[in-house]
């Protein structure tokens, strides 16, 4: 199978749904279902009302028809998956791929429907009050308001208290939870009332000096087509709170330039900006895809592997911006080690087709392309069938963590791990965060991606890890040993892991970063922390 495709060969963002499908229904843990027509017989009942024929199975997994929404929560009921575990991953990068703030086609129910109203002021009344809110819940709610769009609710700061514990809950989710949140939001920046709120809740967190995630913040800005959201993002590309809340702005910049959201004026003040950006080493990697966009003629290949498909079928392999620190020449024989150990890693053998290229090319945008959104999203529709967990045990084995031509490479695979890893990653992934003399860029991708994997890590190595990085920066004081703290601190966070935040937190030996960190994690309102966990 080529590592190479052209152009007009790339699978369109349908196909990898039905891709998706397909493999979930032929290698998941029933092998019943491997047969189309029993899996077509199977299908009435659950949320589809109907009888389906085998020819419909065929078309949504060949790409020959959209499949409903309706249609892929029947998947995941007869595959006995968890419900959103493939509606959340599609919902999620159907809207990377189409324009920000239409709407996302979740559900069509009048707003005039008087069960739906009730439904809708029994979900506000648990989020205004500080009831618990899981990620089907705020899916449905955003379904229902979506279906409203003259829909008012006032007071204001009701409005307010709804966009802002969303992005609150949102921001320290991970995994499904986050993508139903994540939808959930998008949703809300195509609402006629809703829509500027939610653009101002961004604002406030991305503000706010004390607040400790500020890309997503940033970031997800992106998603909105309202003036104030543009004017933030250019706001935080000139003058902005952090570091981290620069690089959010930045991939903001990726999807808000492709589809026209600057206006003539604002795109005059972008260009030299992002060309000085360019200049600084600091930022120089992620300001050359916005670049690219840019000025998409100047665009070279990826370095390392020609014609890696995108997730955006608009966008070709030869107008993708070259890496600014490129992985090893060597790099098509990475992918291809880790496709092979991918595929040997599944319980049974997969169907030998030319299908299995979605997967080498999901592999290839995982530790190659050049702007993360596209990383991130190529390792979640993986995540979404049976071929995650071996591909995480791929991803792991390729670690190199002292090669000096692979550091570059170590970063992607752990940023693919942060996705895709579980428990039996967690040792690999814990030794590089407390590891001595590596390269610092690696390090801190291990501290930050350790909270992420599926399992728990017991309380001695995370005391290990505050111990031996606390020590590097009463040492040097220097960013990147605080920068390190702060992985460390977020991993705790996202891991549920409270009380050792408590004890950071109390502690007066701990270093200043440390325990500002851990101040913010554990002054969260509870409903909200044990909401986003759901």
């Amino acid at each position: 199978m080529s590592l190479t495709a052209r152009r007009t060969d790339r699978a369109p963002f349908d196909e990898r749904v039905a891709w998706v499908l397909r493999v979930n229904r032929t290698l998941g843990a029933d092998g019943r279902w491997t047969r189309a027509k029993r899996f077509a017989a199977a299908f009435h009942g659950g949320s589809w009302g109907r009888l389906l024929s085998e020819s419909s199975v065929s078309r949504w997994e060949t790409g020959g028809s959209r499949p409903s929404r309706a249609a892929i929560s029947r998947y995941e009921e007869i595959l006995e998956l968890d419900p959103g575990e493939i509606t959340a991953t599609v919902d999620t990068i159907r809207r990377y791929v189409g324009t920000p703030g239409a709407p996302a086609g979740a559900g069509t129910t009048s707003d005039q429907d008087a069960a739906a109203t009730a439904e809708l002021d029994t979900l506000l009344d648990r989020v205004l009050s500080g009831g618990i809110m899981t990620g089907a819940r705020w899916d449905r709610l955003s379904t229902l308001v979506t279906a409203a769009p003259h829909l008012v609710i006032a007071p204001r700061s009701a409005r307010q208290g709804i966009t802002e514990r969303l992005v609150s809950e949102m921001i320290i989710a991970h995994g499904r939870p986050w993508r139903q949140r994540f939808e959930a939001l998008n949703r809300l920046f195509g609402h006629e009332t809703l829509g500027r709120e939610a653009v101002a809740a961004c604002a406030a967190l991305a503000a706010d000096r004390e607040n400790q995630i500020f890309i997503e913040t940033v970031g997800a800005l992106d998603g909105s087509r309202h003036p104030d959201a543009s004017a933030h993002v250019i706001a935080q590309l000139h003058d902005p709170t952090n570091d981290r809340a620069l690089r959010g702005a930045l991939l903001a910049c990726l999807r808000k330039v492709r589809f026209g959201h600057f206006t003539p004026g604002q795109r005059r003040v972008l260009v030299p900006r992002i060309g000085d950006l360019m200049r600084d080493p600091l930022f120089h990697a992620d300001a050359v895809p916005v670049a690219a966009v840019l000025n998409p003629r100047a665009g070279v290949p990826f370095a390392g592997l020609d014609g890696v498909a995108a997730l955006d079928p608009t966008v070709g392999p030869e107008t993708a911006p070259a890496l600014a620190h490129p992985v090893p020449h060597g790099a098509a024989a990475v992918i291809r080690r880790v496709f092979d150990a991918t595929v040997a890693g599944l319980p049974r053998e997969a169907q030998s087709d030319a299908r299995d290229a979605t997967l080498l090319t999901l592999i290839g945008e995982i530790l190659l392309h050049p702007a993360s959104d596209r990383r991130l999203y190529a390792a979640m529709l993986v995540a979404s069938t049976p071929y995650g967990t071996p591909l995480a045990a791929a991803l792991a084995a390729e670690l190199r963590p002292t090669a000096a031509d692979r550091v570059e490479l170590n970063v992607r695979l752990l940023a693919g791990l942060r996705v895709l890893g579980g428990q039996a990653e967690r040792p690999t992934v814990e030794r590089l965060v407390t590891a001595a003399r590596l390269p610092r860029s690696v390090v801190d991708a291990a501290a930050f991606a350790i909270g992420h994997l599926r399992g728990t890590s017991d309380r001695g190595f995370w005391e290990a890890a505050l111990r031996h990085h606390a020590h590097r920066w009463r040492a040097r004081r220097d960013p990147p040993s605080a920068a390190a703290l702060t992985g460390i601190v977020y991993s705790l966070g996202i891991a549920g892991q409270r009380r050792i935040l408590a004890d950071v937190r109390d502690d007066p030996e701990s270093p200043a970063p440390s325990r500002t960190a851990a101040r913010w994690w554990l002054n969260l309102p509870g409903h909200v922390y044990d909401s986003s966990r759901l």
